[in-house]
């Protein structure tokens, strides 16, 4: 027994480890402290970018800036970005400025084995009213899901340079079929896909986030961040760890998600209180749409002749008041629309509310519903005014970057650095492994100052044992 013992590294009567074993504990313990919390995919995720359109295709256009200029930009600034994570292999359809079918995207996609294709595009609206940053996917199986976890992941990185949230949506065609060919050839390859509409060109409520190309990377970045989100990505080039990010669960559908083709319901406007002095009419809209949401509203002073921009409607449920600011001098015709996350409509009653402060000359009055309303509107404490459709100096969207106060995105990377997480999970993990391998340092000095009083006590009572 006793030679046992001093095989296994043990001295004396009573087991000691020997320091050799409690080396090599140590040493072990190091490499779980130091090991990464989640492991790298097993086979590098293949990722494929699609910047839109190209060559004689140009894509949408507003004043001098091109859309597939644009794409281009973004589409370069998501690869560099997703190209400093490791187990991940990025593929573009297309670096130059020439035009690929959609299925010769597809096609390229399924040649390179990709796990997901991500189609870059700007948007614009006919009559130039809509706003805000969305993605498409496909309405069928596994595709869907894949699609509707990236895509709330993506929508959430845009809307952090406050984009308006317009949602992840799907579309059909007149065939049943994804509406989009990009989705619907690759939905028949089983790959997963996601159309990226960033903003609008056509709309100031989306101006300062894609005027410059320093703002068109930035988007791109944001694009490679959802991703390197979506598969767990870490970086050790910046730091970027999302291996212990979790993505939502989406459950694959057994049937075809199909779009939400009905207008909100139980749309009612309700007249709440009237300041005669300073013409605000506090209002209370209410409507229903359990599909795709309320996103917008809208008013009219004149009995629905003429109505404002379009309006957040971020209350988040059923019901959203506001204080409207109206002339005081004309008989008011309030009506109001709320639209869907489809951009479907339904029309409030009229309410027809006196002059606060005495009537103009039947003149003036005609000659004042003819204009577009002008007035500001309060929401939610917040003021935007009520015309849209103008557009900000027409800017080259390629080519070096544009001279423009770049503080908007700076005040919001201070936002988004304040609001970071100082301590995350993985950090924890490290520290309750380094935790471990203290106590172990504690111990084997301990045993190694225990062994040497045991020793000492040996030699001791060998002495003594042989003067007698």
């Amino acid at each position: 027994m006793k030679k046992m013992w001093k095989m296994a590294g043990f001295r004396g009567s009573r087991p000691f480890l020997g320091e050799k074993s409690i080396l090599f504990c140590l040493m072990l313990a190091a490499v779980f402290a130091l090991a990464p919390a989640k492991k790298v995919h097993a086979e590098p995720v293949k990722i494929v970018i699609d910047p839109g359109h190209g060559g004689e295709n140009l894509g949408a256009r507003q004043g001098s800036y091109t859309e597939k200029y644009m794409t281009m930009v973004v589409a370069n600034a998501m690869a560099e970005e997703l190209r400093k994570y490791e187990g991940v292999e990025v593929y573009m359809t297309r670096t130059e400025d020439v035009d690929l079918t959609l299925q010769q995207r597809a096609d390229y996609a399924k040649e390179v084995g990709a796990d997901f294709l991500f189609c870059l595009h700007f948007n614009m609206s006919e009559n130039h009213t809509l706003y805000g940053t969305e993605a498409w996917i496909s309405a069928f199986g596994n595709c869907y899901a894949q699609g509707k976890r990236f895509g709330e992941l993506c929508v959430d990185e845009l809307c952090t340079l406050d984009l308006y949230r317009r949602g992840v949506k799907t579309r059909l065609g007149k065939d049943g079929t994804d509406y989009y060919g990009i989705i619907k050839h690759c939905e028949e390859y089983d790959i997963p896909s996601c159309i990226i509409e960033h903003c609008h060109l056509d709309n100031r409520e989306d101006a300062g986030r894609f005027e410059t190309t320093e703002a068109m990377k930035r988007l791109g970045v944001l694009d490679a961040t959802a991703v390197a989100k979506y598969y767990g990505l870490y970086s050790s080039t910046t730091g970027a760890d999302y291996r212990r990010f979790e993505v939502p669960k989406v459950e694959i559908p057994t049937g075809v998600m199909k779009p939400d083709d009905t207008e909100p319901e139980d749309v009612s406007l309700t007249c709440l209180r009237v300041k005669e002095e300073t013409g605000e009419i506090n209002i209370l809209l209410t409507g229903n749409d359990p599909d795709s949401g309320l996103l917008y509203y809208d008013y009219s002073i004149n009995g629905g002749k003429n109505y404002s921009a379009l309006q957040r409607w971020e209350a988040g449920g059923n019901e959203l008041e506001c204080t409207l600011k109206v002339p005081v001098d004309q008989d008011i015709e309030l009506k109001c629309r709320v639209y869907n996350g489809y951009d479907l409509d339904t029309e409030t009653e009229t309410l027809t509310i006196p002059a606060l402060q005495g009537k103009k000359s039947d003149s003036a009055e005609n000659a004042e519903q003819t204009e577009n309303i002008s007035q500001d509107i309060t929401v939610s404490g917040q003021e935007t005014e009520g015309l849209s459709g103008e557009t900000g100096e027409a800017v080259e969207a390629s080519g070096s970057v544009h001279e423009i106060n770049m503080g908007w995105y700076e005040r919001k990377d201070a936002e988004k650095e304040s609001e970071k997480i100082l301590v995350n999970r993985s950090d924890i993990s490290q520290f309750l492994w380094l935790m471990i391998l203290g106590l172990l340092v504690a111990l084997l000095i301990l045993l190694i100052i225990t062994r040497s009083v045991f020793r000492k006590k040996q030699k001791r009572a060998r002495y003594r044992g042989r003067r007698r």
